[in-house]
């Protein structure tokens, strides 16, 4: 895999990560959805530049202290879909991206929340497969295309 395809695959996984808040209804203080506009931004910004800049722009997450939206998403159990998560996840297309040392930085500041992403990562799981199987059992065609679109994101 080129360098380029696997930057395609991290602003795809950063865009469903930020999708994710609204699905999950994370919430900001006042109630309202969240919305990471300042990362959203940033993260833009790093997509126009090309080239490695979006990894350059994640990895300024690692090394600094946690932000506000790290914070709210630990607040709310989701650093599943913190930024972190994609570093130390090392089967995805764009691990070469990454030093060891900033598989180290993410999981040190993931580290008591490891566990619990994981955890959350097999429940989700365990439902598509179990919306996959009832709807199979109710004698509907099986669909590889949609299956594999499902396991992609996992």
């Amino acid at each position: 895999m080129t360098d380029q395809e696997a930057i395609g695959a991290l602003v795809g996984d950063l865009q469903w990560q930020i999708d994710q808040m609204r699905t999950r209804r994370i919430k900001n203080n006042a109630g309202h959805p969240y919305n990471p506009s300042y990362y959203k931004r940033g993260l833009e910004d790093a997509i126009d530049k090309g080239g490695v800049a979006v990894a350059e722009y994640v990895k300024g997450y690692l090394y600094k202290a946690p932000s506000g939206g790290y914070q709210k998403l630990e607040a709310e159990g989701a650093l599943d879909l913190a930024c972190e998560a994609l570093v130390v996840a090392e089967d995805k297309p764009y691990e070469s991206l990454f030093t060891d040392a900033d598989r180290e930085a993410a999981r040190e500041r993931l580290g008591p929340h490891i566990e619990a992403i994981e955890a959350r990562k097999a429940e989700r799981r365990a439902r598509i497969d179990a919306a996959r199987a009832k709807l199979r059992e109710t004698g509907l065609p099986e669909r590889p295309d949609l299956d594999w679109a499902l396991r992609s994101r996992r």
